[in-house]
């Protein structure tokens, strides 16, 4: 059985809810009015596919993840930029004084998942080490960070489910149910 742990923080920027020191996160996906991107933790900056710090006042929502944490942002209804950010993970870490433990989930049990990211390898120019492009004509182009996509090659999203009785339920009818999903990583598709 596996818990899953998280901590809360209301009216932080995008930028300062990376930066915490258990922050350490790999890939990354934004959504702006205009697209929906990647892009790459460096551990400094968010960089997008030609390697340029992205501009994260244009973001209203962000994914963060790596195979140990989520970081999930969600901008709120205020012209300050600042919003609700959650961390999930599954091994306890030191809690930064400002953020909010948020009840522990136990009992879960666990089951890994993958969705099939839209296009296959296109050949793209100008693209930063370990960048590359899937394409479609349904939605044109998508700049994922995988490297080295070969023609006919996909990419997929791998994902972690958390299953277990909601607390409200308490097995009234005895199906456990997906508490939580958690990403983990970008990867080819065999």
């Amino acid at each position: 059985m596996t818990k899953l742990f998280s901590y809360q923080q209301e009216q932080i920027s995008l930028e300062e809810a990376t930066q915490l020191s258990f922050s350490i996160n790999d890939y990354g996906l934004f959504y702006t009015p205009t697209q929906c991107l990647f892009g790459r933790w460096d551990g400094d900056k968010i960089r997008d596919a030609t390697d340029k710090p992205l501009d994260l006042e244009q973001v209203f929502e962000a994914r963060l993840f790596n195979s140990n944490v989520e970081l999930r942002w969600l901008k709120g209804f205020t012209p300050d930029n600042l919003g609700n950010a959650v961390y999930l993970f599954e091994q306890p870490t030191a809690n930064n004084k400002n953020w909010i433990q948020q009840p522990t989930l136990s009992n879960l049990k666990t089951h890994e998942n993958q969705y099939l990211l839209w296009g296959e390898y296109w050949q793209a120019d100008n693209l930063a080490e370990n960048w590359s492009c899937l394409a479609t004509s349904r939605i044109g182009k998508l700049l994922v960070p995988v490297a080295n996509l070969q023609k006919n090659q996909r990419v997929i999203l791998k994902t972690r489910e958390y299953f277990g009785l909601p607390d409200n339920v308490a097995g009234e009818h005895g199906n456990k149910v997906v508490i939580e999903e958690r990403w983990l990583s970008l990867d080819l598709y065999k």
